[in-house]
């Protein structure tokens, strides 16, 4: 009978030596392995901390969108609605001033008119000329308020039609970044109203601090070289927003046409919203500095 050879497992055939050394390297590879792993986890973990950090961060050193709030829209715009509605306006409506004097006549001057001497008056300027005057109209063209610190160009404005519940409304424009004279008001050294308007909280805020004017306040106007000074009389803050019709009507009284020569400044108030109007109202403290831009 043939000797049958039995075959040791493998496990069995190795000495404890290299039995220990197997289990050795099986354990550390498996060691190595789960390490790698728990790196890879740490960092992926790592990264998606770093990145909500990140914008959690972006997120709170943004702006709010409330710093700067909106213009009031349409029926309440930035600038100065005169609340008058009109069927086919061809000019803003302005209601009856104080003194009962009616809505102010638009003069188109492109060149300065002199009214007696070296140039021809047009027949349009001579007829809407309240009185006979040795200097020529010019319109503003720089304001400086000291008290604030405000030293701007002045540009013309004119106005822009809206419709609200069936009724038109004239609303004067507002420009950007600097001063607007309302193009119908009066001319500074004239007789009448002459209103300048401005941003309080967009756009420049060139008329931000105008809220801190005090009476007896200066303001310089200037018009081609000529120096004209006021200093502040009235200071009035109106309710304008959601407000009926009659109200707002009697706030734009105070942009309509006077008898006397006065500097009027509009804007929106407060600074974090626009449901009033702030008026300041200035009159005339000297004659015209006509000698040149001395300030």
């Amino acid at each position: 009978m043939a000797e049958q050879t039995r075959r040791k497992p493998l496990w069995s055939a190795l000495s404890r030596f290299e039995q220990f050394t197997l289990v050795s390297t099986v354990l550390i590879w498996v060691g190595v392995i789960l390490a790698g792993i728990g790196l890879f986890v740490a960092f992926q973990h790592r990264e998606e901390d770093r990145l909500a950090f990140a914008q959690a961060t972006a997120v709170a050193s943004a702006p709010t969108e409330t710093a700067t709030p909106s213009p009031t829209p349409v029926i309440y715009p930035v600038g100065w609605s005169t609340a008058t509605p009109t069927s086919t306006p061809t000019r803003p409506e302005q209601p009856t001033g104080e003194s009962g004097a009616g809505p102010t006549p638009t003069r188109e001057v492109a060149t300065p008119v002199l009214l007696e001497g070296r140039q021809t008056p047009s027949s349009t300027a001579a007829a809407l000329a309240p009185t006979a005057t040795l200097s020529p109209l010019y319109p503003p063209d720089r304001v400086v308020i000291p008290a604030i610190h405000l030293d701007s160009p002045v540009v013309p404005i004119g106005w822009h039609v809206v419709e609200e519940n069936a009724q038109r409304y004239s609303v004067w424009e507002v420009a950007d970044n600097v001063v607007g004279w309302h193009k119908t008001s009066s001319y500074p050294g004239q007789k009448g109203n002459m209103v300048l308007n401005g941003h309080h909280n967009i756009k420049g805020e060139v008329f931000r601090y105008l809220i801190d004017l005090e009476i007896g306040d200066q303001v310089t106007v200037y018009a081609q070289g000529r120096v004209y000074t006021y200093a502040v009389t009235e200071k009035r803050i109106l309710k304008e927003k959601g407000e009926p019709p009659e109200v707002r009507l009697d706030n734009a009284r105070w942009i309509a046409p006077t008898p006397d020569e006065r500097l009027t400044m509009v804007t929106c108030w407060p600074y974090s919203s626009n449901t009033h109007r702030l008026v300041v109202v200035a009159k005339p403290v000297s004659p015209p500095n006509l000698s040149g831009l001395g300030e």
